[in-house]
């Protein structure tokens, strides 16, 4: 072991979710870590900013079937305070980005590089926290909502220093997950015109990735009026407000002569990704960035997609973690990412539940929270 500034006590604060509610998540100051001592390739990290995301808030109504109790939140940055015996991805006093890819690095998928698709990454659950003798799962294979983490080095992604960690936080959900939809998945090229259904925080990076990559047309959609200038902001041409009597789908082909050539759905709705396939044009992509209950099923007609469309399902960004963390970290240091304008708050851990109360109202983009102060 190589020891950094190791906490004084074993126990720390964090946060528990017992059911299915808002009110079901309370904050606890005697979580413990089942195994205190790391193996050979696992890493301590004093978790320094958590951002606060729509997949927080589905995992707190049970929408992904997540065991309970555990520890939530899976969005995250913080300062590694020790390492195992045998790590060479990153070192102590690194400051690090968490990703939720715990992937094992050595089958077809993770050699092949697409580590999002590894089967142990996928699902697999453990309980690495304990309050008393109850043993408590980690949401994503992180748990972020809490003072300290234990993680896998691969989890562990190393970035400049002088980036902050709240900005940096973003990048291990959100950002990628809006970015890399753009850049992996879409691969939208100069000129394209595409088309975004949400335009939340992830929704807001697909805008940015899109005006990045040099698109003529980003038309975003949103139900909430207030986001029309977040999404302006972020690079969006126009914006359509989603209000009862206003055929979108009519609207979309009517600005682009026809259909967009991608078409995004970021907020989780079997409907609005079926309405997709409507407002893309023939040979188009129909990227599936939303995630609903994991038991819904999508209905469309089959002309809809017919004409060589792709109908693309997305996981994470399709997310290269060790390759673009790093690549977006840099974006936003040159000033060509906005992050820190993403932030519209940040809290301690108490602050959880008035972040979920600007999720549900789309007032605002994203809040930090920031278990060690």
């Amino acid at each position: 072991m190589f020891p950094g500034a190791l906490r004084d006590t074993n126990e720390m604060q964090g946060l528990i979710l017992e059911g299915t509610t808002e009110d079901s998540v309370r904050l606890s100051d005697s979580i413990e870590h089942v195994d205190n001592d790391l193996s050979a390739r696992q890493v301590r990290v004093e978790i320094k900013a958590a951002g606060v995301c729509g997949s927080d808030l589905s995992c707190v109504h049970g929408k992904y079937y997540m065991p309970t109790p555990l520890v939530p939140g899976h969005e995250a940055a913080g300062v590694v305070v020790e390492v195992g015996d045998a790590v060479t991805y990153c070192a102590v006093g690194d400051h690090v980005i968490l990703s939720t890819f715990g992937n094992c690095g050595h089958c077809p998928d993770c050699e092949g590089g697409d580590p999002g698709n590894c089967s142990v990454s996928m699902g697999s659950l453990s309980q690495p926290y304990r309050e008393g003798d109850q043993d408590l799962y980690n949401f994503a294979g992180i748990g972020a909502f809490v003072q300290e983490t234990i993680v896998g080095e691969n989890q562990c992604i190393p970035i400049p220093k002088e980036m902050p960690l709240t900005a940096a936080a973003l990048i291990g959900c959100g950002v990628i997950t809006g970015t890399g939809a753009v850049f992996n998945r879409a691969r939208l090229r100069l000129g394209d015109t595409c088309v975004v259904i949400g335009a939340g925080g992830v929704g807001l990076n697909v805008i940015q990735a899109a005006k990045l990559c040099g698109a003529s047309r980003i038309i975003a959609v949103d139900r909430a009026p207030q986001k029309e200038a977040y999404a302006t902001e972020f690079g969006a041409t126009d914006f359509i407000l989603a209000e009862e009597g206003v055929d979108v789908i009519k609207e979309v082909k009517k600005m682009t002569g026809g259909g967009v050539d991608h078409s995004f759905e970021v907020v989780g709705s079997t409907q609005l990704l079926a309405d997709c396939l409507q407002m893309t044009r023939p040979g188009g992509n129909i990227c599936a960035v939303g995630v609903p209950d994991l038991t819904a099923e999508v209905t469309y007609p089959f002309q809809a997609l017919h004409q060589n469309k792709n109908l693309m399902g997305i996981r994470a960004g399709g997310a290269r973690p060790r390759k673009d963390f790093p690549m977006l970290a840099d974006l936003y240091l040159k000033g060509q990412l906005l992050l820190d304008e993403l932030i519209s708050h940040t809290a301690g851990l108490d602050g959880l539940r008035a972040a979920f109360d600007s999720i549900k109202s789309g007032t605002e983009a994203r809040t930090v929270l920031l278990p060690n102060g």
